[in-house]
């Protein structure tokens, strides 16, 4: 009859059981900080991503206010022309040529370039902006021209305004003529220059009630110079300090 020994099972003893328990929860605490640590860096590169392409957006801002500011001064420096003629009462031919220009080529005001800022919002990726300063200086500037939509509204009105009474005082056929000359025809356009047409009316009345709507123009113009400077400035101001807290060279 043969006799089964069972082997002999050693006990362990506490200071081994604390060891196995002491090395499986180092596994599993260094596991969880090296996936925070692959996490912070993973958001540090989108981060990075992100501000890069949201200093582009605003180098474009800066561009656009620029270009913005220069034509509206071009349009101020027009209706300037406009009233120093009227006044004189010469040279109706480019009284007439200002005033199809204007109507013509009306700016529609500042058109932002908020791609990267919408995009970072819509999709929770703008707390990737640990620092809380410059989270809310971008949130500052992109709430600030959201202004420029509602502005936009109102220099399409005074645009209007200026194509609904320009009837009252300028020939239909001559304002045709004009636009169809303007950038082809540069010797049909010097013609009705110097033709000297005649307006519609002389009823001084009309002609004020005419020329207050460019003046309105005028000084809604310098108004919106006065937010895009402040809008440039803000622009530039929140480039320098991306680039610094993110180290970006330009």
């Amino acid at each position: 009859m043969e006799v089964h020994h069972h082997p002999r099972i050693e006990k362990k003893n506490f200071k081994e059981y604390f060891l196995e328990f002491l090395m499986i929860f180092l596994a599993v605490t260094m596991g969880f900080f090296a996936e925070n640590i692959r996490e912070d860096i993973s958001d540090s590169t989108h981060a990075n991503e992100y501000v890069k392409s949201m200093i582009s957006d605003l180098k474009n801002d800066v561009s656009m206010y620029k270009t913005n500011d220069s034509i509206n001064n071009a349009y101020c420096d027009m209706i300037d022309t406009i009233f120093t003629l009227l006044k004189s009462n010469s040279n109706r031919g480019e009284i007439y040529y200002l005033a199809r220009k204007l109507t013509m080529l009306g700016s529609m005001g500042p058109s932002i370039n908020a791609k990267t800022y919408l995009q970072m919002t819509s999709t929770g990726t703008f707390r990737l902006i640990k620092n809380r300063f410059v989270a809310d200086s971008i949130a500052i500037y992109y709430q600030f021209i959201k202004l420029f939509d509602d502005w936009s509204e109102l220099h399409r009105a005074r645009i209007n305004n200026l194509i609904f009474l320009n009837d009252k005082l300028f020939n239909a056929d001559v304002f045709f003529s004009i636009y169809k000359a303007i950038g082809s025809d540069n010797d049909s356009l010097q013609k009705i220059l110097q033709s000297n047409p005649a307006f519609m009316t002389n009823d001084v009345h009309e002609i004020n009630a005419i020329t207050m709507q460019y003046q309105y123009y005028y000084g809604f113009l310098k108004l919106m110079n006065n937010r895009t400077s402040v809008a440039l400035k803000q622009a530039q101001a929140l480039i320098s300090l991306l680039e610094k807290e993110y180290h970006i060279k330009d």
